[in-house]
């Protein structure tokens, strides 16, 4: 791929300005005026307050305690759980596509094998949840904390994750595929195995990170910081890796074919589009 069909893929430079806080970071004014603002059904009327132990598509569940629900294999489509405590809760089989979790509490719950496709999740507080085997796809995450999630073979294609926190998590054989990852810190998160292509990872933190076997083809990757990662048997074909940091990485049987923008201190340990060894040179600076 030559070098202006790959920046095709991104109609535009990275955008980092006006960027979404965590919810610990973020104003209680701006919290409280996302949370109250009446959103309305397609017809014009209001939503039905959610009873916890009947959920129902399109309830209003804002600000609702819904702590260690049991909702395995329940249907609660297109419902409003802005600003809910939804922790320890057990959500398995169930279908929650098209929600709104802006700003909810959903620590420690298990979604494993759940459709949450087209959800609101920016500025919410993800950590530790469980996703495996679930569809996260077309959703908005947005300033997540999303510290310690499992999503192992999970869903997550043309997501925006832009500002989010996903240090120490797992995502083994998951599809990132298409997404927005702009400024995430994955610091000893584990890929492997996992579709990260033609997505915009720029001014992101690897650290650490366990990337054996992940594709990142047709990415792009400015200024991401790869230091100590674990890059054994990966795939940069295509990808835009303009200004990384490689430094102390391992590489087993790297491919960089088609690869722009690669490194000087790179370059030159690339045999037959290929990298095995380990990078000795570049910043180590914290």
């Amino acid at each position: 791929m030559n070098q202006s069909r790959q920046n095709s893929l991104f109609e535009s430079a990275p955008d980092t300005s006006n960027m979404y806080k965590l919810t610990n970071f973020t104003d209680k004014s701006i919290r409280k005026a996302v949370i109250n603002k009446e959103l309305l059904l397609e017809n014009g009327k209001k939503r039905k307050k959610g009873i916890a132990v009947i959920p129902q598509n399109k309830d209003d569940f804002r600000f609702a305690n819904l702590d260690e629900v049991y909702w395995n294999g329940e249907s609660v489509q297109y419902a409003d759980f802005r600003g809910s405590s939804f922790r320890s809760a057990h959500v398995e089989k169930a279908n929650l596509s098209n929600s709104d979790f802006r700003f909810s509490d959903m620590r420690w719950s298990s979604f494993d094998s759940s459709d949450l496709s087209s959800c609101l999740f920016s500025r919410g507080t993800l950590f530790r949840i469980f996703v495996n085997d679930a569809s996260l796809e077309n959703s908005d995450f947005r300033g997540a904390n999303m510290f310690g999630v499992r999503g192992h073979r999970t869903n997550f294609r043309n997501s925006d994750f832009t500002n989010a926190l996903m240090k120490e998590s797992e995502f083994t054989d998951a599809d990132f595929t298409g997404s927005k990852m702009v400024h995430v810190k994955f610091i000893i998160t584990v890929f492997a195995g996992a579709k990260l292509d033609s997505t915009d990872f720029s001014y992101s933190d690897f650290t650490g990170a366990g990337l054996e076997e992940t594709s990142f083809i047709n990415s792009r990757l400015w200024n991401v910081d790869f230091r100590g990662a674990h890059l054994q048997e990966a795939d940069f074909s295509g990808a835009d890796i303009k200004d990384c940091n490689f430094f102390a990485v391992e590489f087993v049987n790297t491919n960089f074919k088609g690869a722009i923008n690669i490194p000087p201190e790179i370059q030159e340990l690339i045999i037959d589009d290929k990298i095995t060894g380990v990078c000795s040179v570049g910043s180590n600076d914290d």
